[in-house]
């Protein structure tokens, strides 16, 4: 019976790319674990050092700003070196070694150093482990991305929590000493065995298939960088449009339920990571429904629903609900990001997706780090309240001009 049990377990995991993809989970936990620690840290850091909402905002664009230009520099790369791994090994040493290299800095502006050599190392990973972790499967690219995206939704999840009782216990310093080990076993990890199993890159390929376990990946020759950026266009804009506003709000959600909802440093960092835990119902979901449904509607559903939710968390005050807001909010959030990665995988030709995925993520991220300290400026001067209920407002009416595209499908 047991053995039935078994069976079933792993016919149903190989579904969603078996092992290979279990193991890109982990490798994304560990990295987003280290540069998601930041965030939920911030309310320690703030007392620590006595920040304001400037300073706290300019110490989380340290390292997206430089995040957001790597991530495109980390694209180029991965599609000319010879082994997609060895620049994964790369994003994850780098982010290991800049978090215990952050949990050691004595002053803001060391921190802050710190921060941008995480961003430059952190660019490494996405763009290099979307594309090879796609590139080894075709019927279930959705759900395989799916759980990647899985291990970031639990590296930020448990990150919070973990680094929370660190920081209340011995202080915030250790929390990102300790929490950086995971990063670095995944970078060796990948040294030692993600290299034995990993299809040749693009740049030894071209215009050619690549012959993996038995498929053949997609032939490289095909658009061109300009026609596959013009042709994921009008969704793709919806998503940056929606990450800049409410994707640049994140680092200051522990502050808002500090300053708003009056809920404790410690409690409020509980709850980010509560959102950011969420995002395993989305992950699961945005996979699945790729695969089955599409990944462009699965995107849109997701946009649409994004709006009204952002409103109900800046204008709900019993906190039942607002809770029950925040979870939506995180699934809505994974659920968008598995769908559009999956939508641009399937639209880029083999030689293009790194560089493809680099600046999709790219324009995120900068967008996210040239926006975090206007906005900790306008909190200053209008209140933290006030931007978040005008940015819902914004996100409301990409809600609206998604539901019209979704109309049309």
């Amino acid at each position: 019976m047991s053995g039935n049990k078994s069976n079933v377990l792993i016919n149903a995991l190989d579904q969603w790319g078996g092992g290979t993809s279990l193991f890109f989970c982990y490798t994304h936990l560990s990295h987003d674990m280290t540069t998601g620690l930041l965030i939920s840290l911030l309310p320690f850091i703030r007392q620590d050092m006595e920040l304001n909402y400037f300073q706290a905002g300019l110490l989380v664009s340290a390292y997206s700003v430089t995040s957001g230009f790597s991530q495109i520099l980390g694209g180029w790369v991965a599609d000319r070196i010879k082994r997609r791994w060895i620049s994964i090994m790369m994003g994850l040493l780098g982010v290991g070694v800049s978090g215990f290299a952050a949990g050691l800095m004595p002053s803001y502006y060391t921190l802050l150093i710190a921060m941008v050599f995480m961003g430059i190392f952190a660019g490494f990973y996405h763009p290099s482990a979307v594309p090879a972790l796609s590139s080894l499967f075709e019927d279930r690219r959705g759900k395989a991305i799916g759980l990647h995206m899985i291990g970031g939704s639990i590296g930020f999840g448990i990150g919070p929590f973990i680094g929370t009782a660190i920081a209340a216990t011995l202080n915030w310093h250790m929390a990102f000493t300790i929490l950086c080990l995971p990063a670095l076993i995944a970078g060796v990890w990948v040294a030692l065995w993600l290299r034995k199993i990993e299809p040749v890159a693009p740049s030894g390929t071209r215009g050619m298939p690549v012959p993996v376990g038995g498929q053949s990946l997609a032939v490289t020759g095909g658009p061109t960088l300009r026609q596959v950026l013009k042709s994921v266009a009008p969704v793709v804009i919806l998503v940056v449009i929606v990450t800049f506003t409410s994707g640049s709000l994140l680092p200051f959600v522990p502050l808002y339920l500090v300053d708003h909802n009056g809920l404790t440093t410690t409690m409020a960092a509980i709850w980010t990571s509560v959102i950011r835990a969420s995002g395993i119902v989305g992950s699961l979901l945005g996979g699945w429904l790729s695969d089955r449904w599409g990944n462009k509607r699965t995107v849109l559903v997701s946009l649409v629903a994004i709006g009204p939710a952002m409103l109900l968390f800046t204008t709900g005050n019993y906190f039942p609900l607002l809770a029950v807001v925040m979870m939506a909010i995180g699934i809505l959030w994974t659920m968008r990001e598995t769908a559009v990665q999956t939508y641009l995988m399937g639209k880029t030709p083999l030689n293009l997706h790194g560089i493809v995925f680099g600046i999709y993520f790219g324009i995120g991220q900068q967008g996210q780090s040239l926006l975090q300290p206007v906005y900790g400026g306008l909190m200053d001067m209008l209140g933290i309240t006030n931007i978040f209920f005008y940015v819902a407002l914004i996100s409301v009416a990409t809600s609206i001009v998604a539901l019209f595209m979704a109309k049309k499908l």
